[in-house]
């Protein structure tokens, strides 16, 4: 019998087969091929290899690198490196000496203070790059004297109390205008935890608004800070203090000083930056209350130099010289920033031209001396113009031993061992940020001294500041300084002396006290 075989299995389909299986395979990796391709590459915002706490931010001119610095060099700027260099070096030794003692050597323990401030700068921006290469000098003083550095005699160690916790300096760059705050104080919130921990952040820039916003947000994060520079009587925070005085305490140094002068019966002038800056605001109204009796209606605006918000040409002074030449006015209160001022000479150097040739004082107050005063010292002269400055420090004066704080001569001593020049403390930055590390090192090893703790925490170290009186007081370079809880943070007995310009004063009277 013949069979008719069955039909054959029909073929299965060809993407069933090895051809599908490949052809998917091939589809897929060129599918992968084209997202890796066309798919954003996510940036690499970090602008110092091998220093992950720093990057980029801002777009164009306004780039710069911003951050966290500590173990790793980074100068932020070529006139920084030779203190940067210098200030990783002592954290590399403090850092070593608790992870690597050496035989039969303790480990010692150490913290963290960082200082916060603009470490790049433009022409007008917040800090020069003079007063922030001062400024980091004056920190890293202070930090070789807690940590007794090797290059100190014994004589520059003195008045620190203990040897440990060691301090470690973070560096933290905010920007030109302290623009990139935010994230800074962000990074810097991530330290308060683990075994060495930041206890406090110093520095803070200058009298300007974002200045507040940074010290308002490390309060909310229980973070203390103590301002180096700051002197805007409304430049408060829960959390902030300052080892500097007031605006406040500034004019009422001034009223103390022309109350007992030749100038007393004399017209007052009042010359002010019209920009929106915590200094030269508050420094206006001080004037304006305290010497409300001098100035009457006799007022002027021009517009400062400073500041990344530009509000009209800067430097004016024509009205401000024409009305002192039409009220003849001989004193002339300045409420504006210390790089604004020598052009205010230079215009007050011209009111012959319409008749007033009498004698003039200037008087403004400010962390240092007249840093440009050596550059209109002649037209000071030739013109017949005085600069009387009230301040928070007085280097000149104190070296030659006129009313020197107590603080001041160890400090001095440490300076020179370390091989800076004393023209390190002539604008005062140096010397006051050299305090606000003190202050935090001070409450810190109180701390330590009272409870044992190896490593206090932010709250340990915020009590104690507030406690930092009678028998806790501050030996600070430019005073013997006391905190409390009661005055928004302004440091009580620092010393105001007054400088005067071009030439200084034979006998200077016993600087004005903050009550």
């Amino acid at each position: 019998m013949h069979l008719t075989p069955p039909p054959a299995d029909a073929l299965p389909p060809w993407w069933k087969g090895w051809q599908g299986i490949a052809a998917l395979a091939l589809a897929l990796l060129l599918i992968a091929g084209g997202l890796w391709y066309f798919w954003p590459a996510k940036e690499d915002t970090g602008c110092a290899k091998g220093v992950p706490g720093l990057h980029w931010a801002g777009r164009g001119a306004q780039r710069e690198c911003v951050g966290l610095m500590d173990e790793t060099a980074y100068s932020f700027d070529p006139r920084l490196k030779g203190i940067t260099d210098r200030i990783v070096q002592e954290n590399r030794r403090v850092r070593r000496q608790w992870d690597k003692p050496g035989k039969g050597r303790s480990r010692i323990p150490y913290v963290k203070v960082a200082v916060l401030t603009p470490m790049t700068d433009s022409d007008t921006s917040a800090l020069p790059m003079e007063e922030i290469l001062t400024s980091l000098e004056g920190a890293y003083i202070a930090q070789c004297r807690a940590n007794g550095c090797p290059q100190l005699s014994p004589a520059g160690s003195t008045g620190i109390q203990g040897k440990t916790p060691q301090i470690e300096l973070v560096l933290a760059n905010e920007g030109r205008s302290e623009t990139h705050w935010q994230p800074v104080v962000k990074q810097l919130a991530a330290l308060v935890t683990g075994d060495h921990p930041l206890v406090a952040v110093t520095g803070m820039g200058v009298s300007i608004p974002e200045t507040r916003a940074a010290a308002e947000e490390l309060s909310r994060l229980k973070i203390p800070s103590i301002g180096a520079v700051l002197t805007a009587t409304d430049l408060n925070a829960p959390r902030l203090f300052k080892v500097s005085p007031s605006n406040v305490d500034y004019a009422k140094a001034l009223r103390r000083y022309l109350t007992g002068s030749p100038l007393a019966k004399q017209r007052g002038y009042l010359v002010f930056d019209s920009r929106d800056d915590n200094y030269v605001k508050t420094m206006r109204q001080a004037f304006d209350a305290e010497f409300g009796d001098y100035i009457g209606r006799r007022r002027a605006s021009f517009v400062g130099t400073t500041g990344h918000k530009p509000a009209g040409i800067p430097k004016l002074f024509y009205n401000a010289v024409n009305n002192i030449c039409l009220t003849k006015a001989q004193v002339v209160f300045y409420a504006g920033r210390d790089r604004d001022l020598a052009d205010l000479v230079r215009a007050l150097s011209t009111r012959s031209q319409c008749g007033h040739d009498k004698q003039i004082t200037i008087m403004t107050g400010a962390t240092g001396a007249f840093t440009q005063g050596s550059a209109v010292r002649g037209l000071l002269r030739a013109n017949k113009i005085t600069v009387l400055d009230v301040s928070a420090t007085s280097p000149a004066q104190w070296i030659s031993g006129v009313h020197a704080p107590s603080g001041f001569m160890p400090f001095l001593q440490a300076l020179r061992d370390l091989k800076f020049s004393d023209a390190v403390m002539d604008d005062g930055y140096a010397i006051m940020h050299h305090d606000a590390v003190l202050t935090a090192v001070w409450a810190t090893r109180n701390v330590t001294g009272q409870t044992g703790k190896v490593a206090p925490d932010v709250q340990d170290v915020y009590n104690e500041i507030t406690n930092l009186h009678d028998a806790s007081t501050v030996p600070a370079a430019s005073g013997e300084l006391s905190f409390d809880d009661a005055s928004q943070g302004w440091p009580h007995n620092k010393p105001i002396p007054v400088i005067q310009l071009p030439d200084p004063l034979k006998h200077p009277a016993p600087p004005y006290l903050v009550p």
